[in-house]
């Protein structure tokens, strides 16, 4: 399973510039603040690839680069690890945590639970331009013999993204985004080849465009079990 850096432009949390912006405009910093921002800062990094899964965090090189000591990177750090963005190993330091195969099948039994709720809410309530934007996620890979997988990954998150936080249960919402799933699915990448999944989604598209709640939960299932079961193969 090929991870690919795509999600870069997708990612709404504290980029660069106003990370920079937020310093300057604080005369004194704490300890407490300082972690909180670079904590921020890391962990956008992480979800961007620019931190990429297993690679080594050099806490110096880091720290200079925020322009802070290592005392509050230390503790965004750990911060990250409690979120299991993270994790120590011995004897070679802080690393981004990569997934293994067993924590990809939980992973999809937490995505199965939420997204099966999160299409059924969806399609009980979703308006006319709502439903729209849902079908222009993947109208440009309808008719491509070549499907650009990178483009297609793009959209493949952003699908699910919408349907879960269009939901109208900003309670699923946070679970999601606290749980870091986004990240989670981001690593993972394409379990699945595109011209194979591309059929399903649309499936599921047109089961919310009719209104069918019970269709489009079961389709979601499905469509999110093959590539669990897949996963569950090569353990």
């Amino acid at each position: 399973m090929q991870i690919e850096d795509s999600l870069g432009p997708f990612i709404q949390t504290l980029n660069e510039r106003s990370f920079w912006i937020e310093v300057s405009n604080m005369k004194e910093l704490t300890n407490r603040e300082l972690s909180s921002l670079a904590y921020k800062k890391v962990k956008e990094m992480i979800l961007s690839n620019q931190l990429r899964p297993g690679e080594k965090i050099v806490q110096d090189k880091l720290a200079t680069t925020l322009g802070i000591s290592r005392t509050p990177l230390r503790t965004a750090l750990q911060m990250l690890e409690s979120e299991y963005l993270v994790e120590s190993i011995p004897r070679r330091g802080v690393v981004v945590r990569k997934l293994s195969n067993e924590k990809m099948v939980e992973i999809y039994d937490c995505r199965i639970a939420l997204e099966s709720t999160a299409v059924r809410r969806f399609t009980q309530i979703a308006t006319k331009d709502k439903i729209e934007r849902v079908k222009r996620f993947f109208s440009d890979f309808i008719k491509q013999s070549n499907i650009d997988v990178e483009k297609y990954q793009i959209e493949d998150i952003k699908f699910h993204d919408y349907i879960i936080t269009n939901c109208g249960n900003s309670f699923l919402g946070k679970l999601f985004q606290q749980s870091n799933l986004l990240l989670c699915i981001n690593q993972i990448g394409l379990v699945r080849p595109a011209h194979e999944t591309l059929p399903e989604h649309l499936k599921i598209i047109n089961a919310i465009d009719d209104g069918d709640c019970n269709l489009a939960v079961e389709l979601t299932k499905d469509h999110l079990l093959k590539s669990k079961d897949l996963i569950t193969r090569k353990l």
